[in-house]
């Protein structure tokens, strides 16, 4: 008897939400789930690959190696999210680091099961076509913010993103100007508006959002 895994929340959120009963099936039958601490690494640029990663609790965090001191941190990714498209499609090594941001718990789709699965059922490429024009999407998003958007519209746009049931966004100041790509000076003074406008309560470990609404009103701004 094949032992099937359980997909939730993944089956209701994101990518794997989108596709049909009969892949959601497979990915019962040939999925694992896999627990991170925070702080520690599901994979590193110039890995090879070894499947997909569905991100069913906790967050993660994205770096690419563009200067070998410090990875620039491109990304920090919540539930519902999917990574591993691009190496896994292409045959080519891993293009990112991926770390666990807060305890995580992620779905394993593993290497060999999707290439069985794609060569006797090769129209099921379509689904992960799909994962990867939604990837992209997200990052000409994220771009786009960068482009267009103040550091306060970003910084709201990110708190509300990383908003919890408890009303904390579980990152510290220093990760959140990384995230941004802003200086940390810069980051306070814009923090400090927040809270001065009732949005908002800082420290270092923690920010709380006291009023989601004032986030909101700032988070398009130009």
């Amino acid at each position: 008897m094949i032992k099937r895994v359980k997909l939730y929340p993944l089956d209701e959120v994101g990518w794997l939400a989108q596709q049909s009963s009969d892949f959601n099936e497979w990915a019962e039958q040939v999925g694992r789930w896999k627990t991170f601490k925070k702080g520690q690494f599901i994979y590193h640029a110039g890995d090879r690959s070894d499947g997909l990663y569905g991100l069913a609790s906790g967050s993660l965090q994205m770096t690419f190696p563009l200067v070998a001191e410090e990875p620039v941190v491109i990304y920090r990714a919540e539930v519902g999210f999917w990574i591993g498209d691009a190496a896994e499609l292409t045959n080519r090594r891993r293009m990112v680091t991926l770390m666990a941001a807060s305890h995580a718990k992620l779905l394993h789709l593993p290497s060999a099961a999707i290439k069985i699965l794609l060569a006797n059922k090769p129209e099921q490429w379509r689904c992960f076509y799909q994962l990867s024009a939604l990837n992209m999407f997200a990052a000409l998003s994220q771009l786009a913010e960068v482009l267009a958007l103040t550091v306060r519209a970003r910084v709201c746009r990110r708190l509300l993103a990383l908003l919890g049931q408890d009303g904390f966004a579980e990152i510290t100041q220093e990760e959140l100007a990384r995230l941004l790509g802003v200086a940390r000076p810069t980051l306070r003074r814009c923090l400090a508006d927040l809270e001065a406008q009732g949005g908002i309560e800082t420290n270092y470990r923690k920010l709380r959002v006291i009023d989601a609404a004032v986030l909101s009103a700032f988070k398009d701004e130009q």
